[in-house]
């Protein structure tokens, strides 16, 4: 009998297949993809059909995935909210970080994103709209970027172990934009620079005319567990490399972000 399991080689641990296939089929949907295909959910969980079609049969029949009728596209049920709900009440860093980046957004103007980390991807974990005439929508809460697209993306990688960072680097870049670095010679040394000054800017790299400028928030042991970041027109965010007095949207968010990873040591969070 062939055992369900998959060697995990970079963790070391065995892992069971299905379980992780059926988690790739969850997280096939976002908030601006709600309703798939099966031929879309393969494709994104990278399944062959008839092995997505299974586990989306057994994820209905658990009440995990709905299903419409009339187009059968799939979605995901309420069941998600109602596990959600017994996460711990204990303050996580989004409670922590909010206030500070609800005042950071009323400051500045410019809109806020608090990022994290999620294997080769940086993950939006909320967003906030400053009072700019012209607002950032292009990274959406639950949204994903490529770790070599923008300013919090590679932050977060740059301060990642060397083993990971080098990991990554090893696989295929995505180039969202002409703009964006896929070179991965020129990407490590500019991981370094990113790591040596403490925080990092780029520029039509996700969206061409936007600009952004990201900052670390530290854990109770100094780790760097998730990105602050601004996001708005090239004119409204410049690069401070070498300006002085710096920019004011540069001192701010670095200002916030010790100002929170403060809050984190006297809470002793740790990612």
């Amino acid at each position: 009998m062939t055992q369900n399991i998959s060697s995990n080689e970079n963790s070391g641990t065995a892992r069971v297949r299905a379980v992780h296939r059926a988690m790739a089929i969850i997280g096939a949907f976002t908030p601006e993809r709600t309703h798939l295909k099966l031929t879309e959910i393969a494709h994104k969980a990278q399944l062959d059909a008839g092995t997505a079609r299974r586990l989306l049969v057994t994820l209905r029949d658990e009440g995990v995935i709905g299903q419409e009728k009339r187009s059968g596209r799939y979605f995901l049920t309420m069941q998600i909210l109602r596990w959600a709900a017994a996460v711990p009440a204990s303050r996580s860093l989004l409670d922590i970080a909010d206030p500070h980046l609800n005042a950071l957004s009323r400051r500045i103007g410019v809109t806020v994103f608090l990022s994290v980390l999620s294997d080769t991807k940086a993950v939006c974990l909320a967003r906030y709209q400053g009072s700019s005439a012209v607002q950032v929508r292009w990274w959406s809460v639950g949204g994903t970027l490529p770790l070599n697209c923008g300013a919090a993306p590679r932050l977060l990688w740059a301060f990642q172990r060397e083993d990971l960072r080098e990991r990554i680097l090893g696989e295929p870049f995505i180039a969202l934009t002409p703009s964006s670095l896929i070179d991965p010679d020129r990407m490590r040394v500019l991981l370094a620079r990113i790591r040596r000054n403490g925080w990092c800017y780029t520029e039509d790299d996700v969206v061409e005319g936007l600009s952004a400028l990201a900052g670390p928030l530290r854990d109770t042991r100094g780790n760097v567990v998730a990105a602050v970041s601004l996001g708005g027109l090239r004119p409204t965010l410049e690069n401070p490399e070498g300006k002085s007095p710096p920019p004011l949207a540069f001192t701010e968010l670095m200002e916030c972000c010790n100002d929170i990873s403060h809050e984190l040591a006297r809470e002793n969070y740790i990612s």
